[in-house]
């Protein structure tokens, strides 16, 4: 990743993509590279612009936030997507985080929160909070099954502690740190912890872990 994070900002709404623009135009971390009024322009300056993170509307004309997620993640697993709406919780920003999105982020959330959320992102932090996660799951009346269900026993018991801690929003350092292990060590065992839920990022791993009552 260069020094400063390029990011690519998808809305409908031209006043929302230009104040994100001015917005984190003013931290010296990132640096927007380029803004997209809908899902088949966000595809388009993916591909183009190759960002180190997008910010993605969910709901948007011609084709939709999660549509272009799906897309953009399967072509480059590079990229990171936070998902930035008003809405409610639904079926919606679930499937995005089923299909590759890294963070779901609220349109009303303080600018300093903002930042912080996007530094999380681009360090491979699961930006979601159990919180949030467990609201995904009940709606749509999917309740954690019994912590002895067959994905509980597949794991063991130091990557529960790790997927635990993760669920918190820890950082692979900050887990490493309470569990007095190695950051690449935490990094083994996320990669297992992938494979045995088959799951793609972290996200998807705490709403897995939540989802099957590996964690509460």
């Amino acid at each position: 990743m260069n020094e400063r994070a390029q990011v690519l900002i998808v809305d409908d709404h031209a006043l929302v993509r230009d104040g994100l623009i001015a917005l984190i135009g003013r931290w010296p971390e990132f640096e927007v590279v380029g803004s997209a009024a809908d899902g088949e322009e966000a595809i388009t300056q993916a591909a183009q612009l190759h960002p180190d993170l997008i910010l993605m509307d969910v709901r948007m004309p011609r084709l939709s936030g999660v549509l272009a997620t799906r897309q953009i993640t399967a072509a480059d697993a590079h990229v990171r997507v936070a998902m930035l709406t008003m809405s409610t919780l639904g079926e919606d920003v679930y499937e995005a985080l089923r299909n590759g999105a890294h963070a779901y982020l609220s349109k009303d959330m303080p600018g300093d929160r903002l930042h912080d959320a996007l530094q999380g992102v681009l360090r491979g932090e699961a930006v979601l909070s159990s919180a949030i996660a467990a609201k995904v799951l009940a709606e749509f009346g999917m309740p954690a099954r019994s912590a002895e269900g067959p994905l509980h026993e597949r794991l063991t018991d130091r990557e529960r502690d790790v997927l635990r801690l993760l669920v918190d929003g820890l950082s692979n350092e900050e887990i490493g740190g309470r569990l007095h292990l190695s950051e690449a060590t935490i990094k083994k065992h996320l990669g297992s912890i992938m494979v045995k839920l088959h799951v793609r990022n972290r996200v998807q791993v705490a709403v897995m872990g939540l989802r099957e009552g590996i964690v509460e």
